[in-house]
């Protein structure tokens, strides 16, 4: 592979070192994606998703290779080259890489962190990233939405978060018959399985079928049946005894989340509801959200929530 003699974004023009129109572009893109909130591995993944080469025929983008595009200050207009960004645009980003290193401290074992389910952006619907600066005094984590076009900011402490789900979990322990359960209509064979059902019939009449073609039709048959059940009930009634069997909860249980929750949706406010696995939504606001004999607000101080950008 052939090397650069020069750093992305500079081609050499009758021996003068100038800027690369085309990868001034990429340049650009990337130093704002990163300003942006993006990870260095959703920007690297994003690149190589749409085949952008680093140099021809090499399409590598990795975290290593932009995090030197983001810390090299000859973009700047230092040693001669032409400058691309100015001074105060490097030094923000500079700091920003400063403020993620932070992250390293952070205890990856802390139930948030085992939380898999998405949390939705309240503005565009995307899915949010969870950040996290422990240079902060109050409010040291926060969510950025995934999409580029949104970057929708909400600060949301974890404890705070926690806590929220925890108050609409209760709501929902205490008095499982908030579950929501669709009535289970008459069935009807759908159009598939009856032409099924009639074709294993006439193989059945004839004397010299093909037992293992029957063996397949009818085992076709049988998915077909199976494919026309509506879950649905099945899944609101088996998240109702999840909840039925839990005890009160005191603290955060994990355990019970991850049984009963599919998303959680977020407020520029912060308010926090949650998406159960009936695809039913339980807010704070909710009229038969009142009545479990705890507090409406979390039990512990809020020390940044609501706050939004």
């Amino acid at each position: 592979m052939k090397k650069r003699n020069v750093p992305f974004g500079y081609q050499y023009q009758n021996g003068v070192i100038t800027a690369h129109p085309q990868e001034v572009t990429v340049l650009n893109r990337i130093f704002s994606e990163y300003q942006n909130g993006l990870s260095l591995l959703e920007i690297a993944s994003r690149l190589n998703d749409e085949n952008i080469e680093y140099q021809p025929g090499v399409t590598g983008w990795n975290k290593s290779r932009i995090m030197r595009l983001i810390e090299d200050e000859r973009y700047t207009g230092k040693n001669g080259f032409p400058a691309i960004i100015d001074g105060k645009t490097h030094q923000a980003m500079v700091e920003m890489k400063a403020n993620k290193n932070t992250q390293s401290a952070t205890n990856r074992s802390a139930e948030v962190f085992h939380i898999d389910v998405p949390v939705i952006c309240p503005v565009c619907g995307s899915e949010m990233n969870r950040r996290h600066d422990s240079r902060l005094k109050k409010c040291q984590q926060r969510w950025v939405c995934s999409n580029a076009e949104c970057r929708t900011v909400i600060h949301k402490a974890d404890s705070d978060l926690l806590d929220d789900i925890t108050v609409l979990l209760n709501r929902l322990v205490v008095n499982p018959e908030l579950v929501q359960i669709p009535a289970e209509p008459g069935h009807e064979p759908s159009v598939q399985v009856l032409k099924a059902e009639n074709e294993i019939a006439r193989m059945l009449d004839t004397l010299d079928y093909d037992k293992n073609a029957l063996r397949k039709k009818m085992m076709e048959c049988v998915s077909l049946k199976y494919a026309d059940i509506d879950s649905a009930p099945y899944t609101a009634h088996r998240l109702k005894a999840a909840l039925a069997d839990a005890e009160p909860l005191s603290i955060f249980s994990l355990s019970l989340f991850k049984r009963t929750v599919q998303a959680i949706h977020l407020e520029k406010d912060g308010t926090v509801s949650i998406k159960l696995m009936n695809d039913q939504t339980v807010r704070k606001d909710d009229e038969y959200a009142t009545g479990d004999g705890n507090t409406e607000e979390s039990g512990t101080e809020n020390t940044c929530q609501g706050r939004y950008r």
